[in-house]
């Protein structure tokens, strides 16, 4: 929810690992379990407070996850009309999601970012920002690895400096997918890479990370207040792309 990370393996796998930092206030989440909406199974854990979800997976090898905030910080105006949860549930449920991001009302919903990993052929990677007013589509480049830190909770400066930090760690050797989560796991020091968070009012509520290869997905689930862990794996509908497209 407030730092992704893409890590490329192949042309159809990758890494995908989520921290969700938030309020220690806020109402613990649900581990992740499967769910059908709309005719669509998908793994997903779910905010105990709004019940939508921040990250999910479907049978048809889409993912979603959302970070909180725009391109710069905001001031919130609420009410809103419904959580940004809902718009995680409805990207992974939709037939076409890029159709419904074009489409859909965004109007009086906090701004936010959503990152859409579709494993077809090969990996699509977009970004979709809304900030508020308006919305901005970006389609990335899946071959290389990519960072995101909330702008709701890290300044320009600060995300600068993670993201330098983390590519220079990835290219030093090769990474397993255990060494991506121990990452993500761990509190920044000297001389020692973290990406949770630790303040007085917030902190790393849960770490995710999805292994997604040409066939499943694997989502490994890390409720950091309680120190539960969950492992589930969802194997993908088998869809032959290229026929459907005539190509």
């Amino acid at each position: 929810m407030c730092t992704l990370s893409f890590v490329p393996i192949s042309a159809t796998n990758y890494i995908f690992t989520s921290n969700r930092d938030e309020r220690k206030s806020r109402s613990s989440a649900f581990a992740p379990t499967l769910h059908k909406e709309k005719g669509v199974k998908f793994l997903a854990p779910i905010d105990g407070e709004a019940l939508g979800t921040w990250l999910g997976a479907t049978e048809q090898g889409r993912v979603v996850c959302l970070l909180n905030g725009e391109f710069k910080v905001h001031i919130p105006t609420p009410p809103y009309k419904h959580s940004r949860g809902k718009v995680v549930i409805d990207a992974l449920t939709a037939p076409n999601v890029l159709k419904y991001l074009e489409d859909y009302d965004f109007d009086n919903i906090e701004p936010f970012t959503l990152i859409v990993v579709e494993n077809k052929n090969s990996i699509e990677l977009n970004q979709f920002v809304w900030d508020g007013s308006k919305k901005h589509f970006s389609e990335l480049d899946s071959s290389i690895p990519h960072i995101w830190s909330s702008s709701t909770l890290y300044n320009p400066q600060q995300k600068e400096k993670r993201a330098l930090r983390f590519m220079d760690w990835l290219e030093a050797e090769k990474r397993s997918p255990r060494d991506i989560l121990s990452v993500h796991e761990g509190i920044n020091a000297e001389g020692k890479l973290g990406l949770s968070m630790l303040r007085p009012q917030y902190c790393t509520v849960s770490s995710t990370q999805l292994e997604v290869d040409a066939v499943s997905v694997k989502m490994i689930y890390h409720d950091r207040l309680t120190q539960e862990k969950d492992q589930l794996r969802l194997p993908f509908t088998i869809i032959n792309y290229e026929s459907q497209t005539g190509l």
